[in-house]
């Protein structure tokens, strides 16, 4: 497995989904907010990496562990923020699933599947 390929990805990956705060009218943390992002990402491809590694894997697989490990980090972040108290708290968790089967699929494409 390529671990460069795989922190790329996770990079990129929660850039992307942290780049749409700077569309957020009045919020004061924009660089912070995708910072968090991006490392949400960065941590989202390595463990599915390290849960997927030495095994053959389908893209259905990595693309399912993925939304997982998306799904479990957005749930931290939107318990953190206060649950459905918070008004923009609710869309953290489908964003959170959408771009970690997102990373799920890109590692497979990319990190994975020529090494099986």
């Amino acid at each position: 497995m390529n671990w460069l390929s795989v922190i790329l990805i996770g990079l990129f990956v929660g850039a992307f989904d942290g780049i749409g705060i700077f569309f957020a009218p009045g919020e004061p943390y924009k660089v912070e907010i995708l910072l968090a992002a991006t490392l949400k990402g960065i941590l989202v491809s390595i463990i599915t990496a390290l849960t997927l590694s030495g095994r053959r894997s389908s893209w259905r697989r990595a693309t399912g562990f993925g939304a997982l490990y998306g799904f479990s980090f957005a749930l931290v972040i939107f318990l953190a923020k206060g649950a459905f108290k918070s008004m923009d708290a609710p869309y953290v968790v489908p964003s959170g699933v959408v771009m970690g089967a997102l990373t799920g699929l890109l590692f497979w494409k990319f990190a994975l599947r020529g090494l099986n």
